[in-house]
């Protein structure tokens, strides 16, 4: 079994996000990053230097493929692609759930991880301690919620 690490779960993530930005429309790499902003209201918006490794691995892997538009690379979702994303949702379970109070729930995590991403450079000692003193209440908190 593969060791969960967070670049593991970051590379995971934004390869769900990519496709599911290209389920939407053939996109260029600026649309690809604008829609994940969008996506993560605002919170996250990944560079091209990280959106590049994904799409290669996504078109080797032929789930996406690229064509060229007027000089421009264009990526397609192939429907391969469509399947894998449609598996991907189901796995995740909680992540593809209609349930709105569910999906709340879940993006509020992924904000949680992308506020921490966007300040990384500003935690120091101090502030890690405190962020981990929040996470701790909150952890205990919601553990309540399902003591019997």
């Amino acid at each position: 079994m593969k060791r969960v690490t967070i670049e593991r779960m970051k590379r995971g993530a934004l390869r769900f996000m990519v496709l599911s930005s290209l389920t939407e429309k053939p996109m260029y790499v600026y649309e690809i990053i604008k829609s994940i902003e969008g996506k993560t209201n605002g919170i996250y918006k990944p560079s091209p230097g990280s959106i590049y490794p994904v799409l290669k691995t996504l078109i080797k892997l032929n789930l996406v493929k690229v064509e060229e538009r007027e000089g421009k690379k264009i990526y397609i979702l192939t429907e391969e692609g469509r399947k894998k994303f449609e598996e991907m949702k189901a796995e995740k379970g909680l992540l593809a759930d209609d349930n709105p109070m569910k999906r709340k729930i879940l993006d509020s995590l992924f904000e949680i991880g992308f506020i921490l991403y966007k300040h990384r450079k500003k935690l120091d000692e101090k502030k890690m301690q405190q962020v981990i003193e929040i996470l701790e209440k909150c952890k205990q908190n919601v553990n309540d919620l399902f003591k019997d």
